[in-house]
């Protein structure tokens, strides 16, 4: 079995198909983990968000949220969010598909997007969007710190908004994997941190790390 963690994907679907085909994915044995930002921007974030719940009724998808995650769920709830459906932060996307299901499918799939947490983790890896919060004091992160820790600004959570150089490790000693910021190429950020954001909305280059084997897997092409 083995465990994959992919890049913010952005309704990127063609190319995670793209990545599931060349890492040659076992539904039966595999699982895949995003970082977050699954949703926004891209044109097809319905047939992937439709694609993934499927995925993740069967067993081998997990997410954890990211900020697009979050500041979609406070629009739906009714917050006055002007900036969500900008060019930039791409959540008109979103909403349009959802304003095209019918009220009991669309409540089906926010309830399942709300759901997804803001840490994933095993024994031996943790995934986060952003960042773990850091420790007072310190420059090594908790995990649990993740719930209760809100940004400056007091809109959202912040381990969906910490960036470089505010990524810690983990107090225990477990490898971080997180998303949010684009990097030219997957990989190790410093000891115990590692990065796989290379930004397939805009870039076209989708990226995954394994958990087990510690290679990373990536495709490119058009994004859509």
């Amino acid at each position: 079995m083995s465990t994959y963690v992919v890049g913010d994907l952005h309704g990127q679907f063609s190319l995670l198909l793209d990545l599931l085909g060349k890492i040659l994915f076992d539904k039966k044995q595999d699982r895949l983990i995003a970082v977050g930002d699954v949703l926004d921007r891209g044109s097809r974030v319905g047939d992937l968000l439709l694609f993934l719940h499927e995925a993740s009724q069967e067993g081998w998808f997990h997410s954890v949220k990211g900020n697009h995650e979050e500041s979609f769920l406070r629009v739906r709830a009714g917050e006055p969010l002007s900036w969500y459906t900008s060019p930039e932060f791409g959540g008109g996307v979103t909403l349009s598909f959802f304003q095209g299901l019918g009220a009991q499918n669309a409540r089906l799939l926010e309830d399942w997007i709300g759901s997804w947490p803001l840490v994933w983790s095993n024994e031996q890896s943790i995934v986060v969007h952003g960042s773990l919060p850091s420790v007072p004091g310190t420059t090594l992160g908790d995990p649990d710190l993740c719930e209760t820790r809100i940004s400056w600004g007091g809109g959202g959570h912040e381990c969906l908004d910490l960036r470089p150089p505010n990524l810690y490790p983990s107090w225990d000693g477990r490898l971080v994997v997180s998303g949010h910021t684009i990097v030219r190429k997957a990989g190790f950020w410093k000891e115990g941190i590692a990065m796989v954001d290379t930004g397939a909305f805009r870039t076209g280059i989708l990226s995954a790390l394994c958990l087990e084997t510690g290679q990373f897997h990536r495709v490119s092409g058009a994004p859509a």
